[in-house]
């Protein structure tokens, strides 16, 4: 009988636990509201890539093909890597490109006259909380009061180290458009960003605002902030270009064809910000690994790249800097053009080759 009260016991307080996270992933505003039912019959209509509930990819796929690699001793290095801080930024030129990576896929890039930020995480954590989750381990480069007028902020896709609650509102002042995949902007609306800013679309569509042409790209990935809804919202990466420059960013995704097509139908971009870290043979169809990072670079007759996703969170196994080590390696190999700048540094695309340090050297025993 006292073994029954105790089964009984335990089963109470799982059950008290399950109800906890059902209630805090449907009010907590960190998390977000994705799409209702209505909103998923309109994507249904415009797109042959939702059915069934949910977003696919051209090419699905199951998500964990097999056990994740070991967890590296190096896997967060023993002291906070530094930034260069960004203040009193001033606009750029006409002619002019001008980027700096923030750390993770966090960019800030200035096209011509017009400012545009990608999937900013301004915060110490990639999570929803500020007490639990992703830790940063680099400096912040840009913090939020810091950040200047945002002609165009863009969100790749609704993962908490791509999209982050807190830097949203703290910025979305200084916001003039966002533009983002299908879906994306449940999430804005929720945390009360002005509807009329909010431009969506899908894939190999694209929007001009101020001169500046936003095509969104696919790519091979996956959504939800709410492990119970997941693929509810669309994902992609940016294609933008005005009469002077192009830049491609990949957001997050596998390798496969979709760089040479993207290559064909809108040309070699001047500079690719590619994705290159939190990778694992466990999940090999949903990040590439730094080789096929640096075959996506060649897919697409980048000009210049610069490898992003890695150096501020760490979300899987591998060593820190090992997508920096390996891409390099591998971009020499190739003969690719790689920028490898420090986090926060304001590069001008005309001087770009002057920015090949290998500066996590430094910080190789920690």
């Amino acid at each position: 009988m006292k073994e029954v009260f105790i089964l009984l016991g335990i089963a109470a307080i799982a059950a008290v636990v399950l109800i906890a996270v059902l209630v805090f992933l449907k009010i907590y505003p960190g998390i977000g509201r994705t799409p209702n039912k209505t909103a998923q019959a309109k994507f249904a209509k415009k797109t042959d890539r939702f059915f069934n509930g949910k977003f696919h990819n051209e090419n699905d796929f199951d998500l964990r093909i097999g056990k994740l690699d070991p967890k590296s001793d190096r896997n967060i290095p023993k002291k906070k890597i530094p930034a260069e801080k960004l203040e009193n930024i001033q606009r750029a030129g006409k002619e002019q490109l001008k980027i700096a990576w923030l750390g993770h896929s966090s960019s800030f890039v200035q096209m011509g006259s017009k400012n545009i930020l990608i999937d900013p995480v301004l915060t110490e954590r990639a999570s929803p909380v500020g007490f639990a989750g992703p830790k940063r381990f680099s400096e912040i480069a840009l913090i939020p009061k810091d950040v200047p007028d945002i002609d165009v902020l863009f969100i790749s896709h609704d993962h908490y180290d791509h999209l982050d609650y807190q830097t949203i509102k703290k910025i979305d002042k200084k916001v003039k458009n966002y533009v983002m995949p299908l879906g994306i902007d449940s999430y804005l609306r929720n945390w009360g960003v002005e509807h009329s800013k909010i431009h969506t679309l899908d894939w190999w569509e694209n929007i001009e605002l101020d001169g500046i042409t936003y095509t969104l790209t696919p790519s091979q990935h996956f959504t939800g902030r709410d492990p119970l809804k997941m693929n509810i919202t669309l994902w992609g990466g940016l294609y933008a270009k005005d009469e002077h420059h192009s830049l491609y960013y990949t957001g997050d995704g596998g390798y496969y064809d979709v760089f040479t097509r993207i290559y064909e139908k809108l040309g070699a971009p001047d500079l690719m910000l590619v994705e290159d870290g939190q990778y694992d043979n466990g999940w090999a169809k949903c990040h590439m690994m730094s080789e096929q990072s640096a075959q996506a670079i060649k897919d697409v007759h980048a000009k210049w790249a610069i490898p992003v996703h890695w150096g501020a969170f760490s979300i899987c196994n591998h060593a820190w800097d090992d997508p920096i080590i390996r891409i390099t390696e591998e971009a020499q190999k190739q003969g690719i053009n790689l920028a490898t700048p420090r986090i926060g540094q304001l590069l001008d695309y005309e001087s770009i080759s002057k920015y090949c340090e290998r500066w996590w050297e430094e910080f190789f025993y920690q």
